[in-house]
């Protein structure tokens, strides 16, 4: 009797059902918790006026303003080494203010204690042989014994020659910043390290250049973790938290600045 096709699918299903009811313990297997890092900061941010001397002297309608970023990151799942590294950025999409100066800058750190030195050990050995002979023939029995007294001399010795090499030790980035947007904007680089740890509190400072009569502005912060992730085989880059608000600006002691700062972050 010829089979109809339509009764395959059937058959199969029909077969998956009877080996699950024969296997009532059976349960699919637990995906593995991924890694997950949050980020938080202020939406407002208090700046001071820290403008040097001689800069106003220079520029009369400009003043140096600086704001520090408080940014916490805590991880909620997963293990905090698939974190490697998390980049902020801090710009002013506007332009109105532009980048004087930041900090932390670049710093390079190693995983060793201390520089690496290498000693190197030769030894040089010598020697030195005299001698001094001649012949005393003398007729012993009709025939000529020929006597030959020999002075012989030697001198050995060993020279050590220690050499030491000292080399710096290998460093990699742990902190990487600079500028973007045509300095307009700063970002910051941080890496995971023997010494830091990237869950925490950050304090991020930037100084801008503003109008003398500057009161308040407003910038975009942005936060991004990445890392490694291996699947099968592969390894594949992957982002484990990101963030991106607007951050209100306001001028230390100006009241006015201050609310309208907070009302712009309640918006």
């Amino acid at each position: 009797m010829r089979r109809s096709a339509s009764s395959s699918p059937r058959l199969f299903a029909s077969t998956l059902l009877a080996l699950a009811a024969a296997c009532p313990s059976a349960a699919p297997l637990e995906a593995a918790e991924e890694t997950a890092l949050l980020f938080d900061f202020g939406r407002t941010l208090e700046c001071r006026d820290v403008t040097p001397p001689e800069f106003q002297e220079r520029y009369p309608d400009e003043r140096i303003i600086e704001c520090t970023l408080r940014l916490s990151a805590y991880l909620t799942s997963g293990a905090a080494s698939d974190v490697q590294s998390i980049r902020v950025e801090l710009s002013d999409a506007d332009r109105r203010l532009r980048v004087y100066s930041f900090s932390p800058a670049t710093r390079l750190e190693s995983d060793l204690a201390a520089d690496i030195e290498t000693t190197k050990t030769v030894e040089k050995s010598y020697s030195f042989e005299a001698s001094l002979g001649g012949e005393l023939p003398a007729p012993i029995g009709g025939v000529v014994a020929h006597l030959a007294p020999t002075l012989g001399g030697g001198k050995g010795g060993k020279e050590v020659v220690t050499e030491k090499l000292l080399r710096v030790a290998p460093k990699q980035p742990v902190i990487a910043s600079g500028t973007i947007n045509s300095e307009h904007g700063v970002f910051f680089v941080l890496r995971s390290s023997p010494t830091a740890s990237l869950e925490g509190v950050h304090e991020l400072t930037v100084q801008f250049r503003a109008p003398a009569a500057w009161r308040g502005d407003a910038i975009r912060v942005s936060c991004q973790a990445t890392g490694n992730q291996k699947v099968l085989w592969m390894t594949q880059q992957r982002v484990w938290g990101q963030k991106s608000q607007p951050v209100a600006l306001y001028l230390a002691g100006d009241t006015a600045a201050r609310r309208a700062a907070e009302r712009y972050a309640r918006q």
